[in-house]
Protein backbone atom coordinates (compact mmCIF):
# COMPACT_ATOMS: atom_id res chain seq x y z
CA UNK A 1 0.00 0.00 0.00
CA UNK A 2 1.35 3.44 -0.93
CA UNK A 3 1.82 5.94 1.83
CA UNK A 4 0.25 9.28 1.26
CA UNK A 5 2.95 11.87 0.69
CA UNK A 6 2.25 15.08 2.48
CA UNK A 7 3.31 18.06 0.51
CA UNK A 8 3.96 21.32 2.25
CA UNK A 9 1.90 24.02 0.65
CA UNK A 10 3.64 27.33 0.52
CA UNK A 11 1.44 30.00 2.06
CA UNK A 12 3.76 32.97 2.26
CA UNK A 13 7.00 34.38 1.02
CA UNK A 14 9.47 36.82 2.51
CA UNK A 15 8.93 40.55 2.12
CA UNK A 16 11.54 42.53 0.19
CA UNK A 17 12.97 43.75 3.50
CA UNK A 18 13.23 40.19 4.84
CA UNK A 19 14.82 39.03 1.60
CA UNK A 20 17.46 41.73 1.31
CA UNK A 21 18.26 41.85 5.04
CA UNK A 22 18.64 38.06 5.07
CA UNK A 23 21.13 38.40 2.22
CA UNK A 24 23.01 41.18 4.04
CA UNK A 25 23.25 39.01 7.16
CA UNK A 26 24.37 36.03 5.07
CA UNK A 27 27.04 38.07 3.24
CA UNK A 28 28.19 39.38 6.64
CA UNK A 29 29.29 35.84 7.52
CA UNK A 30 32.18 36.30 5.03
CA UNK A 31 33.58 39.05 7.29
CA UNK A 32 37.24 38.70 8.20
CA UNK A 33 36.95 41.10 11.16
CA UNK A 34 36.87 39.64 14.68
CA UNK A 35 34.63 42.38 16.06
CA UNK A 36 32.29 43.79 13.39
CA UNK A 37 30.35 41.23 11.37
CA UNK A 38 29.08 43.47 8.59
CA UNK A 39 27.43 42.80 5.27
CA UNK A 40 25.71 45.10 2.79
CA UNK A 41 23.29 44.60 -0.08
CA UNK A 42 22.64 47.56 -2.39
CA UNK A 43 19.30 47.45 -4.20
CA UNK A 44 18.01 49.76 -6.94
CA UNK A 45 14.51 51.22 -7.15
CA UNK A 46 13.36 48.17 -9.17
CA UNK A 47 14.36 45.78 -6.35
CA UNK A 48 17.37 44.53 -8.30
CA UNK A 49 20.57 43.77 -6.44
CA UNK A 50 23.30 46.16 -7.57
CA UNK A 51 26.11 45.02 -5.29
CA UNK A 52 27.21 43.16 -2.17
CA UNK A 53 30.02 43.82 0.28
CA UNK A 54 31.44 42.62 3.60
CA UNK A 55 34.21 43.67 6.02
CA UNK A 56 37.61 42.42 5.02
CA UNK A 57 41.21 43.38 4.39
CA UNK A 58 42.24 45.14 1.23
CA UNK A 59 43.32 42.86 -1.59
CA UNK A 60 46.39 40.80 -0.69
CA UNK A 61 46.60 42.00 2.93
CA UNK A 62 46.34 39.82 6.04
CA UNK A 63 43.17 39.77 8.10
CA UNK A 64 42.18 39.68 11.76
CA UNK A 65 41.20 36.04 11.84
CA UNK A 66 44.76 34.95 11.05
CA UNK A 67 46.96 37.85 12.24
CA UNK A 68 44.87 39.46 14.97
CA UNK A 69 43.28 42.89 15.01
CA UNK A 70 45.85 45.63 14.37
CA UNK A 71 43.77 48.08 16.41
CA UNK A 72 43.43 45.84 19.48
CA UNK A 73 46.11 43.13 19.29
CA UNK A 74 48.65 45.31 17.49
CA UNK A 75 50.93 44.49 14.59
CA UNK A 76 51.78 40.78 14.72
CA UNK A 77 55.53 41.56 14.45
CA UNK A 78 55.98 44.85 16.35
CA UNK A 79 52.98 44.47 18.74
CA UNK A 80 52.33 48.22 18.32
CA UNK A 81 48.72 49.26 17.93
CA UNK A 82 47.91 50.32 14.37
CA UNK A 83 44.89 51.43 12.38
CA UNK A 84 42.40 48.82 11.20
CA UNK A 85 43.50 46.95 8.06
CA UNK A 86 39.93 46.26 7.00
CA UNK A 87 37.85 47.85 4.29
CA UNK A 88 34.28 48.29 5.49
CA UNK A 89 31.43 46.34 3.93
CA UNK A 90 29.90 49.59 2.66
CA UNK A 91 33.05 50.67 0.81
CA UNK A 92 33.50 47.18 -0.64
CA UNK A 93 29.87 47.24 -1.85
CA UNK A 94 30.43 50.62 -3.54
CA UNK A 95 33.60 49.30 -5.22
CA UNK A 96 31.88 46.06 -6.24
CA UNK A 97 29.09 48.02 -7.96
CA UNK A 98 31.72 48.94 -10.60
CA UNK A 99 29.62 51.87 -11.85
CA UNK A 100 28.60 54.23 -9.08
CA UNK A 101 25.87 55.77 -11.24
CA UNK A 102 23.90 52.59 -10.45
CA UNK A 103 23.87 53.62 -6.77
CA UNK A 104 21.97 56.91 -7.21
CA UNK A 105 18.58 56.53 -5.53
CA UNK A 106 19.40 53.03 -4.22
CA UNK A 107 18.52 51.45 -0.88
CA UNK A 108 21.15 49.89 1.37
CA UNK A 109 20.42 46.85 3.52
CA UNK A 110 23.15 46.52 6.11
CA UNK A 111 23.88 44.36 9.12
CA UNK A 112 25.36 47.40 10.91
CA UNK A 113 24.41 51.07 10.66
CA UNK A 114 27.23 52.78 8.69
CA UNK A 115 30.11 54.57 10.35
CA UNK A 116 30.58 58.25 9.55
CA UNK A 117 33.14 57.62 6.77
CA UNK A 118 30.84 55.11 5.06
CA UNK A 119 27.86 57.44 5.48
CA UNK A 120 29.84 60.17 3.69
CA UNK A 121 30.51 57.75 0.82
CA UNK A 122 26.81 56.78 0.66
CA UNK A 123 25.84 60.45 0.64
CA UNK A 124 28.19 61.17 -2.27
CA UNK A 125 26.88 58.11 -4.15
CA UNK A 126 23.30 59.38 -3.85
CA UNK A 127 21.88 56.63 -1.63
CA UNK A 128 18.26 57.45 -0.69
CA UNK A 129 17.56 54.92 2.07
CA UNK A 130 19.42 52.83 4.64
CA UNK A 131 17.82 49.83 6.33
CA UNK A 132 20.00 48.54 9.15
CA UNK A 133 19.82 45.57 11.50
CA UNK A 134 21.99 46.75 14.43
CA UNK A 135 23.71 49.97 15.39
CA UNK A 136 27.45 50.24 14.73
CA UNK A 137 29.72 51.07 17.66
CA UNK A 138 33.30 52.00 16.85
CA UNK A 139 35.99 50.27 18.88
CA UNK A 140 38.55 52.72 20.20
CA UNK A 141 42.24 51.86 19.95
CA UNK A 142 43.17 49.16 22.42
CA UNK A 143 39.60 47.86 22.56
CA UNK A 144 38.76 49.33 25.98
CA UNK A 145 35.80 51.46 24.87
CA UNK A 146 33.15 51.57 22.17
CA UNK A 147 31.37 54.67 20.90
CA UNK A 148 28.48 55.63 18.65
CA UNK A 149 29.32 57.92 15.77
CA UNK A 150 26.64 60.57 16.08
CA UNK A 151 27.98 62.31 12.98
CA UNK A 152 26.71 59.49 10.74
CA UNK A 153 23.17 59.98 12.05
CA UNK A 154 23.48 63.77 11.70
CA UNK A 155 24.63 63.52 8.08
CA UNK A 156 21.78 61.17 7.14
CA UNK A 157 19.27 63.58 8.65
CA UNK A 158 20.87 66.64 7.04
CA UNK A 159 20.87 65.00 3.58
CA UNK A 160 17.36 63.50 3.93
CA UNK A 161 18.61 59.93 3.67
CA UNK A 162 15.77 57.81 5.00
CA UNK A 163 16.97 55.55 7.83
CA UNK A 164 15.05 52.74 9.43
CA UNK A 165 15.89 49.75 11.56
CA UNK A 166 14.78 46.38 10.21
CA UNK A 167 12.44 44.66 12.64
CA UNK A 168 11.84 41.14 11.40
CA UNK A 169 8.38 39.70 11.88
CA UNK A 170 7.96 36.10 12.87
CA UNK A 171 6.38 35.15 9.58
CA UNK A 172 5.90 31.70 8.14
CA UNK A 173 8.98 32.39 6.04
CA UNK A 174 11.18 33.23 9.04
CA UNK A 175 9.98 30.09 10.83
CA UNK A 176 11.17 27.98 7.89
CA UNK A 177 14.67 29.40 8.28
CA UNK A 178 15.03 28.42 11.91
CA UNK A 179 12.82 25.37 12.38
Amino acid sequence: MLKKIEKKIKKSRPSWDETFMSLALLVAQRTACKFHVAGVVIVDSNKRIVSLGYNGPTEGDVHCLTEGCAKIDGNSKTKKLERCRGAHAEINAIINAQDTRRLRGATIYTALFPCYDCMKAFNNAGIKEIVYFEEYKRIQAGGKKMETEKEAWDLAKKRNIKVRQHSPKISEYVKTLYI
